[in-house]
């Protein structure tokens, strides 16, 4: 029988940058946000489809 073998990789979240933090860039507008109890989850331009559809899914998961 063929085992996966699994990686966890570590991830750092930061905090959305301020305006003072983008020297003189417009901020980025998210393309999507998703809102449930008190969890605020942003997209934003270049994000992958398959990124979105896997939080989706854990987010309905978790519902239920």
């Amino acid at each position: 029988m063929p085992t996966n073998k699994v990686s966890i990789v570590p991830v750092k979240l930061e905090s959305t940058p301020t305006a003072s933090t983008t020297a003189g860039r417009s901020p980025v507008k998210p393309i999507c946000i998703i809102q449930a109890n008190q969890l605020k989850v942003s997209f934003y331009p270049g994000v992958k489809n398959y990124v979105i559809e896997t939080i989706m899914k854990e987010l309905c998961n978790h519902d239920s």
